[in-house]
């Protein structure tokens, strides 16, 4: 993990190459919807969450859900991602 965040580098990694990413339950879970989009922002991702699920569970972290994020745009900001290093 980075040292100014609680979001795994491989995270940003596979943002940066390919513009979105399938996070597991636990981080989604751990740091919280609201939280993780705004760490993902804060590193220069701004992104939206999208859970999929069967639609018979409706905890707001389903156990068999996909969690995916997605850039809002497909141009991260250069100038956040070499401030984290």
């Amino acid at each position: 993990m980075t040292a100014k965040n609680a979001i795994p580098e491989w995270v940003l990694h596979c943002l940066e190459q390919y513009g979105n990413c399938a996070l597991g339950r636990t981080i989604t879970k751990k740091l919280g919807k609201d939280k993780l989009l705004e760490e993902l922002e804060a590193a220069g991702f701004p992104c939206e969450l999208e859970i999929l699920s069967d639609q018979k569970d409706t905890s707001p972290y389903p156990k068999d859900g996909t969690y995916i994020v997605t850039l809002k745009t497909q141009a991260p900001d250069p100038k956040s991602r070499s401030s984290r290093d």
